[in-house]
């Protein structure tokens, strides 16, 4: 439910911005999907404009620095700007948190778990805008839409994020992961002494620890900077030494209220679906292999520290059922609009959605792939653990913050570096997607992205069959509509071998 729900909001996102296109030719309008880490990037560009500020800082490296479509530097890396996308997310989280009635702050984590977060989301956001794209953007956005670049780029972060989980077995820190924290769930599992319920202790009182402060204060200043300077005060530009103010992106009044609230709304219903399920795009990625190394010899992996509910989701395939389900909506959405009425791709920039053989790019894919799991999770699972108040994200979100800094204060070299070390693997300038790459046919390439669509409709149907096999569930409607918890409590396996995490 929640990767349909995601993909309807996708399509609403992007509908919404065809809006000032209207009175022009449908074959003009622009398919898009939701992006994330770069309207992020320009809402940390918000919080660095006002420190900035606040201590008079006067270096032309504060991210004076653009790039023109002749790859020539001309303005800064991000224009600041208040994500309406980003905003509805943060609601759609505290939505969560209020028709539940409980927040995640009782959870506890060892100083060890929030160091490798905080070096996770710092790899993280470094590496997205070394790959082009986050992983949101890649698989839940270019995937479906058969971006060359985004599908080369899933396979190597599903490597590394195997490596990563790897690293985090040796590290003792494989008993966190899990797709969701149930406080009743795990009570009752630290109450039967297995490591489902390390993360709760009946003496742990979050409000005496200095760094749910240091979270919770760093996230509530991030957001009400971004919105008090695009609302309130575009004038604490001004103190700038470089760099004209009027410049400083698009106001609201420039979008419209209509794409504010469309946007916003699209945002609400996106995170709220993915907080209500818990799971990712890592976890989803990896999981084929995961569900088959866990069914070969789920006694290792139990030894591992690995929890009982994450092997069920492994096992039965869950997360990838999720994205599977998103991949369809928005591929049959891609496949109405651009292969049949005719409208553009989203990709405008050949730099950034072509494929290219360049010295950064596989870089950003390890630092996408390794990151996203040290964060315990991936990126969109960890926005919506964010606004759960997941004390692992709220101290990595700083990381997130950290990690952007490289490419912001020295955009100028990165643009070079890029310059310097690119070779176009695809030449045609043309060719971008799948479809282009089998056949310059027009006809040919309708018949391209059909199969594509049926090829993803057969692996959301090869997930549930084989995931309620996996899990010796007997009625697919009884599999599709439980709980990862009750699948769990209810098909999975018991083990008398059990290993005690205490």
């Amino acid at each position: 439910m929640a990767g349909i729900v995601f993909g309807i909001a996708q399509i609403i996102y992007m509908v919404w911005l065809w809006a000032p296109h209207f009175n022009e030719a449908i074959t003009t309008w622009k398919v898009k999907p939701i992006t994330v880490t770069t309207d992020l990037g320009k809402m940390f560009r918000w919080l660095e404009v006002w420190v900035n500020n606040l201590f008079w800082f006067q270096s032309e490296l504060y991210g004076n620095y653009a790039v023109d479509s002749a790859m020539s530097v001309t303005g800064w890396a991000f224009t600041p700007w208040l994500g309406t996308a980003i905003l509805g997310m943060i609601i759609g989280w505290f939505l969560v948190v209020l028709f539940e009635r409980q927040n995640k702050l009782w959870v506890k984590y060892s100083g060890r778990l929030l160091l490798i977060s905080f070096i996770g989301w710092m790899f993280f956001s470094y590496g997205t805008r070394l790959a082009w794209g986050c992983t949101l953007n890649h698989l839940l956005g270019w995937v479906p839409m058969m971006n060359i670049h985004s599908l080369v780029a899933v396979m190597f972060m599903s490597l590394w994020g195997l490596t990563g989980f790897w690293l985090m077995t040796k590290l003792g820190l494989a008993k966190y992961f899990k797709h969701q924290e149930e406080l009743s769930y795990a009570k009752d599992q630290y109450e039967k002494g297995t490591n489902d319920g390390v993360t709760y202790d009946p003496n742990y009182n979050p409000w005496k620890n200095p760094m749910v402060w240091l979270g919770l204060t760093f996230l509530l200043t991030f957001v009400w900077i971004a919105i008090y300077g695009m609302l309130f005060s575009p004038e604490m530009l001004q103190h700038l030494k470089w760099g004209n103010v009027k410049e400083f992106g698009k106001s609201i009044a420039d979008k419209g209220m209509m794409y504010v609230i469309i946007t916003l709304f699209a945002g609400i219903m996106a995170w709220f679906a993915m907080a209500k399920s818990g799971f990712g795009t890592e976890c989803a990625l990896i999981s084929v292999e995961a569900s088959a190394m866990i069914r070969s010899d789920e006694k290792k992996w139990n030894k591992m520290g690995l929890p009982n509910i994450t092997r069920t989701l492994f096992k039965g395939l869950l997360p990838l059922q999720g994205v599977a389900a998103m991949w369809v909506i928005v591929s049959v959405f891609v496949l109405v609009t651009v292969y049949f009425l005719g409208m553009k791709h989203g990709f405008t920039d050949p730099t950034k959605y072509k494929f290219y053989l360049t010295a950064w790019v596989p870089v950003g894919w390890f630092f996408l792939g390794f990151g996203a799991v040290l964060l315990i999770g991936c990126e969109i699972r960890s926005y919506m653990r964010l606004g759960m108040l997941y004390l692992n994200t709220l101290i990595g979100f700083i990381g997130f913050a950290v990690g952007y800094l490289p490419f912001t204060l020295y955009y100028k070299e990165h643009v070079a570096f890029l310059n310097a070390t690119i070779v176009p693997y695809l030449k045609a300038n043309e060719i971008f997607t799948v479809p282009e790459l089998v056949t310059s046919n027009p006809t040919g390439q309708v018949v391209v992205a059909v199969l594509w669509t049926l090829m993803l409709i057969g692996i959301l149907a090869w997930t549930i069959k084989a995931g309620k096999r996996y899990m010796n569930v007997k009625k697919s409607s009884e599999f599709l509509t439980k709980n990862t918890e009750e699948i769990h409590t209810e098909y999975g396996d018991t083990m008398e071998w059990e290993i005690k995490y205490k």
